[in-house]
């Protein structure tokens, strides 16, 4: 084994790749239904930086390496996050995130004075803050933070943060399941009536109807604002014995008949809208029109509107379903195009080619990244984390590499471009840099703390349980019972939302477990930003004001 170790220190890219691929098996492994999932990188780089027999010289990775990951990992989350957020606060996403800001400052507040009773160091307080609500772009921040000040040991945090994240994940679950039991009755009729009315508005059909209604006889279907009110889009219209693709300038006559496409709900709804049921299926009627999925590749098509594209006009083409992220939606005039959507497309069939050309319909286009918009958005972000925040007594924090590249990656994720940069990446390239960054940053973290770990497991690492313990309860508690009683969320929605908090993959993974709808999904996506900010701001201000009160 000495021989293996001195070939591994001879090669930090070896060690790198070497903690990352074992602690990703770690993290595989399964009991009870409990796994460490990406965690298990830093557990693997724990046990690497521990790895020292007799006495022989700590293995490193460069600080670099882990502000690199940091920095990917945070940007790409705030993209993809960042056009849900802002949609949610228009909603109870403002109550919601008021309940969570409360709640992480009553157990921030726990957490330093029980902190601060044991005795613990500064950074050993914040990291069992960030570890006890698992979330490890805090732990980069306060990492940072005493790098760059001095304020104690820059291991302090990682040991913290190792005694405690277990609990932070396994915490959750528990208090969901408690959380559950206690409102059993009201969440299993709020689960099934959520269940519900998410099949309707997911399972998309259509059907076909007769124009009976005089109040849409000789107008313009764009004139009528048919999917507006009626919550559906017009494909395919037949006038005599005449079948075309239906556009915003096609007039509607008596008698004409019309295939729909919706939810189940809105299809339900449309014949009264309409007139009656046909039972004409103009899908089956031969006519020379062609249906399509085309993959939007073109990279300028990124950020319009579908009726910026103006298919309707140039190609007498509609638009009638949109896949995004393995979901299939019914797209409006106001539906902004991105990268890597696939389009279900009805068109005459002499123009199929002319299409999908328009909008690429190539796998390889949308591998090739846009590096101008990808670096200089990062490039913002940094300069964001680089802005001094003023706090009373004279001291400043900062967003740093965390939450600057996070605030730049929500505010570009709802822009998704800027004249001819494009800011969102495709969902394939996104996650890809988004798992490669936290990788990175949790093998880099791992091995730097690993020797402080072990060191704590014979020493005060009881104390560092005891307080990760009263970390996640007290916060997580709080957290459900606010959004219940003052934000006033469904069990689902409280669940969801709790997850957002804990910024924690696996409790969300539960929470969807236990609940089987999208609602959850939704909740976590309004919480989540704002607790993430929240985080690397609070586990800084432990870490100042805990050093303020040992002086």
């Amino acid at each position: 084994m000495d021989g293996f170790r001195q070939i591994v220190a001879q090669s930090e890219p070896l060690l790198l790749f070497l903690v990352i691929g074992t602690g990703f098996l770690l993290g595989q492994v399964r009991i009870r239904g409990f796994k460490l999932g990406v965690a298990g990188v830093l557990f693997a780089g724990l046990f690497f930086g521990g790895w020292r027999p007799g006495g022989a010289e700590p293995f490193a990775i460069a600080h670099q390496v882990m502000q690199v990951g940091l920095i990917l990992f945070v940007y790409t989350v705030g993209l993809t996050s960042g056009a849900g957020f802002f949609a949610s606060l228009r909603s109870h996403g403002l109550k919601f995130n008021i309940a969570l800001v409360i709640a992480l400052s009553i157990g921030a507040t726990a957490t330093l004075g029980v902190g601060m009773w044991m005795a613990l160091e500064p950074g050993q307080i914040a990291g069992v803050f960030c570890g006890g609500l698992t979330n490890t772009p805090a732990l980069a921040a306060v990492t940072e933070l005493i790098t760059n000040t001095g304020i104690g040991d820059v291991r302090d945090p990682a040991v913290g943060y190792s005694m405690t994240y277990p609990f932070g994940i396994i915490g959750g679950m528990l208090a969901f399941q408690i959380f559950t039991w206690g409102y059993r009755k009201a969440g299993e009729k709020e689960r099934k009536d959520a269940e519900f009315q998410a099949n309707l508005k997911t399972n998309l059909s259509s059907a076909d109807f007769e124009i009976t209604n005089k109040a849409l006889i000789g107008h313009a279907i764009g004139e009528l604002r048919i999917q507006e009110r009626a919550g559906v889009i017009i494909s395919r219209h037949q006038h005599g014995g005449n079948v075309s693709v239906a556009t915003k300038y096609t007039v509607l006559q008596e008698g004409d008949v019309v295939s729909v496409a919706g939810s189940e709900t809105d299809i339900q709804n449309a014949e009264e809208f309409f007139g009656t049921r046909s039972e004409k299926h103009l899908d089956e009627t031969p006519a020379p029109i062609s249906l399509r999925r085309i993959l939007v590749s073109r990279k300028d098509l990124a950020g319009k509107t579908i009726q910026q594209l103006e298919i309707d006009r140039k190609f007498n083409a509609q638009i009638t379903r949109l896949r995004r992220a393995d979901v299939d939606i019914i797209p409006d005039y106001n539906t902004v195009i991105h990268v890597g959507d696939r389009v279900r497309v009805v068109m005459p069939s002499d123009k199929s080619s002319e299409v999908a050309k328009f909008f690429g319909d190539s796998e390889r286009s949308i591998s090739e990244l846009d590096y101008t918009a990808l670096t200089l958005g990062i490039s913002l972000g940094v300069l964001i984390g680089m802005i001094p925040i003023p706090i009373p007594g004279g001291t400043f924090v900062s967003l740093g590499f965390a939450g600057g590249p996070l605030v730049a990656g929500l505010i570009l994720g709802k822009l998704g471009r800027t004249g001819p940069l494009v800011w969102s990446l495709p969902s394939e390239s996104n996650n890809a840099l988004q798992h490669i960054g936290l990788l990175f940053f949790l093998a880099a973290v791992g091995v730097m703390a690993g020797g402080k770990f072990f060191a704590a497991l014979s020493g005060n690492g009881w104390q560092l349980f005891v307080l990760g313990l009263i970390t996640t309860s007290v916060t997580t508690g709080l957290t459900l019972l606010l959004l219940r009683h003052y934000g006033k969320a469904s069990v689902v929605e409280a669940i969801g939302a709790t997850s957002g908090m804990q910024t924690q993959p696996a409790t969300l993974a539960r929470a969807y477990e236990m609940s089987k709808s999208d609602q959850t999904y939704v909740a976590y996506a309004t919480t989540y930003p704002i607790a993430m900010v929240g985080k690397i701001l609070i586990a800084q201000l432990l870490v100042i004001i805990a050093s303020m009160l040992t002086r």
